[in-house]
């Protein structure tokens, strides 16, 4: 069965050089995403914004004093797709290409619009820009042919497993 909904979570952006996001210790429940060589999101449930906010800009204060470490969240809105449908609800939002293992961290266009997508064990977290939230929404309810399936209110971002930091890398596909 699909479950899909609105998902609030942490997102801090830290923008350093490659050493030193290399050298970030990973916090247990935060998921590491390499966006580019010099950036990196940590996406974690809300509950642990904080904690993590202040780790990484305790540890670039000792490693890259120059470094920017910024909460996003409010800039990104995130659905979480759950179930066995769940990839295939995503491929018909987005020709970025289902990762062979999981956990996975891409970029590439959702429902038209630019996203980054956190793949783990049987789950899909999609994050857009705050400002695309409706309209994935929408496109969520197309794919779903007209079957309610967003909740009006946000759940907390939950970390489904610990996972290792990911790397965007070269398979990453470009915006259409």
């Amino acid at each position: 069965m699909l479950s899909i909904e609105r998902t609030h979570a942490a997102v801090i952006a830290c923008y350093a050089s490659p050493p030193a996001l290399d050298s970030l210790p990973v916090a247990l429940g935060t998921n590491q995403c390499r966006v580019a060589p010099d950036e990196l999101l940590l996406i974690a449930p809300p509950a642990l914004l904080a904690g993590i906010e202040r780790g990484a800009t305790g540890h670039f204060a000792a490693v890259e004093p120059t470094a920017l470490v910024l909460d996003q969240s409010d800039g990104w809105s995130a659905f979480t797709l759950r179930g066995d449908e769940a990839d295939t609800v995503f491929a018909q939002l987005s020709t970025v290409p289902l990762p062979m293992g999981r956990p996975a961290f891409v970029q590439g266009a959702v429902a038209g619009g630019s996203a980054k997508i956190l793949f783990l064990e049987g789950v899909i977290h999609v994050f857009v820009p705050s400002t695309l939230r409706h309209h994935l929404a929408a496109r969520l309810h197309d794919v779903r042919q007209g079957r309610p399936v967003v909740p009006a209110a946000e759940i907390a971002f939950v970390n489904d497993l610990a996972t290792p930091p990911f790397q965007a890398g070269t398979a990453t596909p470009a915006l259409r």
